[in-house]
């Protein structure tokens, strides 16, 4: 069984400007039923991956109310500058957040 986790566009965006560096950048685009994260560096792409989205909540923002299902697949485990700190904070964020 694998971990997956339900977040929100704006949640990732957080998460990811937070890995990003100096000289790299993420972008999410929301199309149809994906978000699709994009990866630059400074010579142009890195990497990319999409995400399934599961969930809208209405009368709530779109970067807010938009869920997606992060699972890694093999292609984003192999790119591991981006899963792994992708997932330690995700466990972070959900280690602080549960329910006794």
């Amino acid at each position: 069984m694998e971990l997956c986790y339900m977040v929100s566009i704006s949640v990732l965006q957080e998460i990811l400007q937070s890995e990003a560096k100096p000289n790299t950048r993420y972008t999410l685009m929301a199309s149809g039923e994906t978000v699709t994260v994009v990866h630059f560096g400074p010579g142009g792409l890195i990497s990319q991956f999409a995400f399934p989205i599961v969930h809208r909540i209405s009368d709530v923002p779109e970067d807010e109310g938009t869920l997606m299902l992060l699972v890694a697949t093999e292609r984003s485990r192999e790119e591991q500058s981006f899963w792994l700190p992708l997932e330690n904070k995700l466990l972070h964020c959900c280690s602080l957040n549960t329910v006794a």
